[in-house]
């Protein structure tokens, strides 16, 4: 099940956020954007960290309660 959605853009700012379910505790605007950046820097970070070669950083973050993906377009853009 998707709980919610969210698109980054390249320098990391929120292009768009939507939750689908109720079940989730309601972030005021700045905690998306601030959710958005921290998992942009991350992501940033392990692809520059990585010991695999042209990485792409991290892919999915697993936590007791959610999972976390991270898809990007084919163009990188």
């Amino acid at each position: 099940m998707i709980f919610s959605l969210y698109i980054i853009n390249k320098a990391g700012g929120l292009v768009y956020q939507k939750d689908f379910t109720n079940n989730l505790e309601k972030l005021s605007s700045n905690e998306y954007l601030v959710l958005a950046g921290t998992f942009h820097g991350v992501h940033a970070i392990t692809s520059k960290i990585s010991p695999v070669h042209n990485s792409s950083g991290i892919e999915v973050l697993e936590a007791d309660n959610f999972k976390l993906y991270c898809f990007q377009t084919l163009t990188g853009k």
